[in-house]
């Protein structure tokens, strides 16, 4: 084999690693464009220092990037489950969204614009509808923050209604949880066993004292379910 050959075999095996490298870190720098153009236009017409406008400029990004994160994230989960009392807020997220492209669009376009083809009045308005998006942007932020951790809390009660009924399942069968695994097992299925595997010191303690067993049986149950599904006890 010649050089050549070795180089294009080389080629072809890192080609689809760096493929993968460059589409996993170019989303990242996507927001460089829209940034510099917001940072260009707060510096040039609404007179802010160059400072100031660079980190106004990085949190519209932050703002948008986040928000379409979520609503992707929210509309999977929505996806996943069809319970309309469980249900992701994504109609906020979407006026989140919304309220960053008409930011972003009236400071990167609209002020162009205005100065290309309108009268100083436009652009005075152009300016002053920067402004009052740029002060009201404390309210999509916030937004974005009460259904993220909305959420989290929705996923934490799921999980303990899940591991309320594993519980009463198991009472139901065998009337006091049994001490010993074994005895336990077989009441549970692979969502409860991934259940007690995945229980946190607060779980262990709630399930210790509703079932009136110790904080160590608990804890061994949460062991070996980890044993059975092959995960690492120090999670």
């Amino acid at each position: 084999m010649n050089f050549f050959d070795k180089l294009n075999e080389w080629v072809n095996d890192t080609e689809g690693s760096l493929v993968n490298f460059l589409t996993a870190f170019s989303p990242w720098l996507a927001p460089l464009a829209p940034a510099y153009m917001t940072y260009h236009h707060m510096v040039e017409f609404l007179m802010f220092d160059e400072w100031l406008a660079w980190v106004l400029a990085l949190v519209v990004e932050i703002l948008g990037f986040g928000t379409v994160s979520t609503g992707l994230d929210f509309w999977f989960y929505n996806r996943r489950n069809k319970g309309k009392t469980k249900q992701a807020p994504i109609i906020l997220v979407a006026v989140s969204f919304g309220f960053y492209l008409a930011l972003i669009i009236f400071s990167n376009v609209a002020i162009d614009v205005a100065k290309a083809f309108g009268t100083e009045w436009h652009q005075q308005l152009a300016i002053v509808s920067v402004r009052a998006l740029l002060t009201l942007q404390t309210i999509p932020a916030a937004l974005i923050v009460a259904v993220r951790t909305g959420h989290r809390d929705l996923l934490r009660e799921i999980k303990k209604e899940k591991m309320d009924k594993d519980s009463r399942k198991v009472s139901e069968s065998f009337g006091n949880l049994p001490r010993d695994w074994r005895n336990l097992r077989p009441s549970l299925d692979n969502a409860g066993l991934r259940s007690y595997a995945m229980m946190t010191t607060a779980d262990i303690r709630e399930v210790a004292n509703r079932h009136g067993v110790t904080e160590r049986t608990v804890e061994n149950w949460r062991t070996n379910a980890r044993e059975e599904l092959g995960v690492d006890n120090e999670q």
